[in-house]
């Protein structure tokens, strides 16, 4: 199956939110993950793994965004991993809801609408290229 992106400047737009967000919650995660961890009523591996998984994802978002065309085939694999990312997030939520805090149930609340919400819309920029065939007048 052919794709083709409906908008680069579109894309690119969210592809930059999309390292933005990452990069801004990883760096953040990252420096300060032991104080995090006990604000958010999780364990400080959980904060610093989400931190790392949240740095990897900008930077392959970032690898995109900075291409003149953008690959189209790495571009999918962005937007299914961020929609893998999402089913995650919402086991993470069952699986410590009981044990965070307020502040820590919205934290991981959140991943849940944001990582779908540019998935979807980067999902959204990759259309299927149709095969058209001309018709000859008899």
């Amino acid at each position: 199956m052919k794709y083709q992106i409906k908008n680069l400047s579109a894309l690119k737009k969210l592809l930059w939110l999309d390292f933005a967000l990452g990069f801004i919650t990883a760096i953040i995660g990252l420096l300060f993950y032991s104080s995090l961890a006990k604000m958010f009523g999780l364990t400080g591996n959980l904060v610093f793994t989400l931190a790392i998984v949240n740095l990897l994802y900008s930077i392959f978002a970032f690898s995109l965004a900075t291409q003149k065309n953008v690959s189209i085939s790495l571009l999918r694999i962005l937007i299914y991993a961020n929609w893998v990312w999402t089913a995650i997030s919402v086991l993470l939520l069952f699986l410590h809801f009981e044990n965070a805090t307020n502040l820590g149930r919205i934290f991981l609340v959140l991943q849940i609408p944001v990582v779908g919400l540019l998935a979807f819309l980067e999902g959204n920029q990759v259309i299927r290229r149709s095969l058209v065939t001309k018709k000859i007048d008899s």
